[in-house]
């Protein structure tokens, strides 16, 4: 979720920063139940593809082998964060997102190899400062009732997003001109956003060369005249749409099931319909696999994906997720770079993700490993490897010794409590320092912030955050930008109270650089001059599990660990 704690974020010398708002995908994870990079830009006029291809790697396969027909039951989280509703204006992340992106097809997509792609989208081109974007539609598509998805039907679904407070809009949008007047009801539709004869022109409030990965996000999907506004709750619970299926029917709490959708832009998907059971947790979900009576079920949390995992039937994929501790750098023990790094080398990260399960992995370093180009050893050495005596060497540098008192904040989730254990153990045993762990519990989030923030705050924190979507820059920027530093008097993310000038020079160049590749280079800089500074200790890589049948092929995980519905077949 989002990155910015207020619609408009605080300035830096190069200009305002006004990237989207309020956290909540972005905000601090804690997996309880179950958005591309600069490189997936290398050109700002993205070539349109057609999908039935693969959204995973760099190549384009035809439409997916198997046959036609047949129906695939699956199981999805139950809890909705937007309670009943599953249409895109209410929806920001877990089932009801996934639902989304079945229903729906937007401008760009993301795909598996986290890289972006068009769809309806044939080209989406910047003026020079990526403050204005023109973008072209693909002719001649409609939603499953034959209404016209036209450059009009976006500006209808995004000024909707935009009045819904529980969804996605209020923090992707925010730096669309005209976002406040919209959301708070003065006007109906943004000044910044313009229908032209062959699609849209969008004016942002400041240059955000990134903005085509934002636009992946089913909250930036068309709607129909039926809509109405975000209160039409019976639009809410049947959703018309456009994507390469249609909600035959839906039971909140209990099932949706969807059908292939022949009006789809980009032909028909093997499968005939899609069962969803809602369910409240995974291990349920596991049973109903082990009874044959589903072909995907979702796994989350330690016990059921560390249950199944011996499963041949087990896939995982790394998501765009990181765990990490925060050192509090202004006062107390990690105040000094040796006394971070001295944490980082002392522990042990495979470990790690051998204590939270699932598809956890090592992290190497602060961008997750899902965005191109970020992730790969090198980036971080004491990530890549421990080293218990030069970890002992650091502290001794840090002049921290045997004895020293460090708290570790973390919240009383089955993972956290495993995780703060092991921590503790491995810090106490290499550096021979007293670890002090304080638990917070999970609902009470305002508590462990405080926390952190006081005055007399000291030691390590555990955290975990994903980006917005798929971008570095809204990884790195809300937790490490010097004007974002965490306070008793705001609601900002960066809860190290680290600053660097350059840090902040380099994130303010990329966003506004519209090469891909040279964009990356800076974000990876930035990542790199951060993690040399040990600003946060990166821990663990989040990943997905889930249990997947045998009898379908091209059924994946996605950029989001969701499956590939619109390329599985039955074989």
């Amino acid at each position: 979720g989002g990155t910015w704690p207020g619609r408009s974020g605080p300035s830096w010398p190069g200009g305002e920063f006004t990237e989207p708002s309020r956290g909540r995908r972005g905000r601090p994870r804690t997996r309880v139940l179950a958005g591309a990079g600069g490189a997936a830009l290398v050109a700002l006029v993205l070539a349109g593809t057609a999908i039935l291809v693969r959204l995973g790697g760099g190549e384009e396969t035809g439409p997916p082998t198997g046959r036609t027909g047949g129906t695939l039951a699956m199981t999805a989280p139950a809890p909705l964060g937007s309670g009943d509703r599953i249409d895109p204006s209410h929806s920001y992340s877990g089932t009801e997102r996934f639902l989304g992106k079945q229903l729906y097809t937007g401008l760009t997509a993301v795909g598996a190899d986290g890289r972006v792609r068009n769809m309806l989208a044939t080209e989406i081109r910047p003026e020079e400062s990526c403050r204005e974007w023109h973008i072209v539609l693909r002719n001649g598509t409609t939603f499953s009732d034959g209404q016209p998805v036209d450059g009009q039907a976006f500006a209808r679904g995004w000024a909707r997003a935009a009045v819904a407070k529980e969804g996605a809009g209020p923090y992707l949008m925010a730096d669309i001109e005209g976002f406040e007047a919209v959301s708070s009801g003065d006007a109906d539709d943004f000044s910044g956003v313009k229908v032209t004869p062959n699609g849209l022109s969008v004016r942002l409030t400041s240059p955000n060369c990134d903005f085509p990965a934002r636009l992946a996000d089913p909250v930036f999907a068309p709607l129909p005249p039926s809509a109405g506004g975000p209160d039409n709750e019976a639009f809410n619970r049947r959703p018309i749409g456009n994507g390469p299926f249609l909600l035959e029917s839906y039971t909140p709490g209990k099932e949706a099931v969807l059908a292939r959708n022949g009006a789809w832009a980009f032909g028909e998907t093997k499968l005939d319909r899609v069962e969803v059971r809602l369910v409240p947790d995974s291990a349920l979900s596991r049973g109903l696999f082990q009874a044959d009576e589903i072909g995907w079920g979702h796994l989350t949390g330690l016990s059921d994906a560390g249950a199944a995992a011996d499963d041949p039937a087990f896939t995982t994929r790394p998501l765009p997720y990181v765990r990490m501790l925060v050192p509090l750098t202004a006062r107390g023990p990690m105040k000094s770079r040796e006394a971070r790094l001295a944490v980082s080398y002392a522990l042990d990260r495979a470990e790690l993700a051998r204590v939270t399960g699932g598809g956890d992995l090592p992290a190497r370093g602060l961008v997750p490993q899902s965005l191109p180009g970020f992730g790969r050893p090198g980036t971080c050495a004491s990530c890549d490897a421990a080293d218990a005596e030069r970890a002992k060497r650091l502290a001794a540098d840090a002049d921290l010794g045997t004895g020293t008192t460090v708290r570790l904040s973390y919240r009383t989730t089955q993972d956290e409590e495993k995780l703060a254990e092991v921590i503790k153990e491995r810090l106490e045993s290499v550096l021979g320092w007293k670890i002090e762990l304080k638990g917070t519990p999970l609902t009470e989030y305002a508590e462990f912030r405080d926390g952190l923030v006081a005055d007399d705050a000291s030691g390590l924190a555990l955290f975990a955050w994903g980006p917005d979507y798929a971008s570095p820059y809204t990884m790195l920027w809300p937790l490490l930008g010097g004007t974002l530093v965490a306070s008793g008097d705001n609601d900002y993310n960066n809860l190290s109270g680290w600053k660097n000038d350059r840090f902040d020079e380099l994130m303010g160049q990329a966003v506004r650089t519209a090469s891909g590749q040279e964009r990356t280079d800076l974000y990876r800089q930035a990542e790199k001059l951060a993690l040399d500074d040990m600003a946060l200790v990166p821990l663990i890589n989040e990943g997905a599990a889930a249990l997947v049948s045998e009898r379908y092929v091209n059924l994946e995980m996605d950029y989001d660990g969701d499956p590939t519905l619109a390329t599985a077949a039955l074989k």
